[in-house]
């Protein structure tokens, strides 16, 4: 089993609506159904969708999408660095788009699931 299989049964045991596919690009595209938001979010749960992109996982997740769109906070508001119109490059557009990029990637140690767990972070941070 490649490291990059290990974090895909890693994720689906987490996240067992999970699903990865692979893209033409060599990138893999990485969509997480219900995934549940905190209070403060227009919506409960989201379809969460991010790549990993060709020459993961020295290569780095950068950015994710989350859908249906809008996302917006709980009172309408735009969340901070987001918008609707940013396609997922080779795919095109889905949903949400979040401009969020990671401080520190450590390919020896961060997996999918790390990655998901930034987004769980960002998502509490209400901006």
């Amino acid at each position: 089993m490649t490291p990059l299989e290990k974090q895909i049964q890693e994720l689906l045991s987490l996240y067992p609506t999970a699903k990865v596919t692979p893209q033409p690009s060599g990138a893999q595209l990485v969509e997480v159904a219900s995934f549940p938001l905190p209070p403060g979010w227009n919506r409960e749960s989201v379809t969460l969708v991010f790549l990993a992109p060709p020459g993961y996982p020295p290569a780095q997740p950068d950015c994710f999408w989350m859908e249906p769109a809008p996302i917006r906070l709980q009172g309408g508001g735009t969340p901070q660095g987001t918008n609707e119109s940013n396609p997922i490059p080779g795919i095109g557009p889905r949903g949400t788009w979040f401009s969020w990029h990671l401080q520190s990637w450590n390919p020896n140690r961060d997996t999918l699931v790390t990655y998901v767990g930034v987004v769980k972070k960002r998502m509490l941070n209400l901006q």
